[in-house]
């Protein structure tokens, strides 16, 4: 088997089973109520972020920021669109360097 091959195989494999993991947590998430948002959250408000400031700096206020963010990623339809988006991205990858590997 070439090297080319390979590589194609290899790309179908990631694809697969990157989209078969994501339907597969995405319908999982279709079963389970969705989380309460947390408009009214004490960690939404200015003076939370003015505390965070004032003890830890605006370094803290960004990395507070970007822990939410991660969270969210973390929710089950969220993650399965960036595995989605992963795998695709590897499966190109992986197309893409076979495809400029020579024929033989």
């Amino acid at each position: 088997m070439s090297t080319r091959s390979l590589l194609n195989y290899i790309g179908i494999a990631i694809l697969l089973a990157g989209m078969c993991t994501a339907e597969f947590i995405y319908w999982r998430s279709l079963n389970q109520p969705s989380a309460p948002a947390d408009a009214d959250s004490p960690y939404n408000s200015k003076v939370y972020e003015q505390t965070i400031e004032r003890t830890i700096g605006i370094f803290g206020v960004i990395m507070d920021e970007w822990s939410r963010s991660a969270a969210i990623l973390g929710e089950p339809r969220p993650l399965a669109i960036t595995i989605v988006i992963a795998s695709s991205l590897a499966s190109g990858a992986c197309f893409l360097a076979a495809s400029r590997l020579p024929r033989g």
